[in-house]
């Protein structure tokens, strides 16, 4: 009896978010994004965090010109949905949106791109592979000691320790750093956490930081691309 009812439970439960969706998204085809905003929204506390909730809200957003949160629940929706071609597809039309004023170094932008060019799963997958590769090589000098496995192990085991060392620290970076969107208009960042410091650069709406460290109502926020640090106001961002 328990069970049946617990099945009963789960299937309104299911009836009513399907029901709740869809008159979200109605609301958003008739124009009514703010109301469809809160729709959404009260779909995400109610427990429905599903990919389709938050890039729906992302797109009421974008359409009520708040480009920050529109980006911001893009992002969660690729979260759940990496491979969602629209998702994709909406998260990089709206961040051709994001006015940059921050001053950009070529050559770190550079070398941010290539570090950043693997995800994290694609990198383990190739340290498997090359480990694979080297333990096959060393089996393979345990019966033939020729030039050619010398100079394979050689390789490997070099290649092998680089993309070690890159994994890890990917990994510890990835443990231990937050991704944040921008959500006011525009950011002074600062050199330190004071409010009469004067600003060392401005973060557009919509970009996407990463916090280092957070004092009091102060957050330190580091800019990848640009290679740039600085202290900015908590409540100007949101964690994705």
């Amino acid at each position: 009896m328990k069970k049946i009812l617990s099945l009963l439970l789960i299937l309104s439960f299911r009836v009513f978010a399907d029901t709740a969706f869809d008159g979200a998204n109605k609301l958003y085809e008739s124009g009514k994004y703010a109301e469809a905003e809160n729709a959404y929204l009260s779909l995400l506390k109610s427990g429905n965090k599903s990919a389709e909730v938050y890039y729906n809200l992302g797109n009421s957003y974008f359409k009520d010109k708040k480009l920050g949160l529109a980006i911001l629940n893009y992002e969660k929706a690729l979260e759940i949905a990496p491979r969602d071609v629209d998702i994709k597809y909406n998260l990089d039309f709206s961040g051709s949106f994001i006015k940059e004023t921050v001053i950009k170094d070529t050559a770190s932008k550079v070398l941010n791109t290539l570090y950043y060019y693997l995800t994290l799963n694609e990198l383990c997958v190739i340290l498997s592979v090359c480990f694979i590769l080297l333990l096959g090589v060393l089996i393979y000098r345990i019966y033939r000691k020729d030039e050619l496995s010398y100079w394979l192990r050689f390789s490997l085991s070099i290649l092998f320790g680089i993309l070690f060392i890159f994994s890890a620290v990917r990994i510890f970076e990835n443990e231990n750093t937050k991704a944040a969107i921008v959500i006011t208009a525009s950011v002074e960042a600062k050199a330190a956490p004071i409010e009469n410091n004067p600003a060392s650069f401005t973060i557009p709406e919509g970009k996407k930081v990463y916090i280092l460290n957070t004092r009091r109502d102060w957050v330190e926020i580091l800019l990848k691309s640009e290679n740039m640090k600085g202290w900015i106001k908590k409540d100007t961002i949101a964690e994705i």
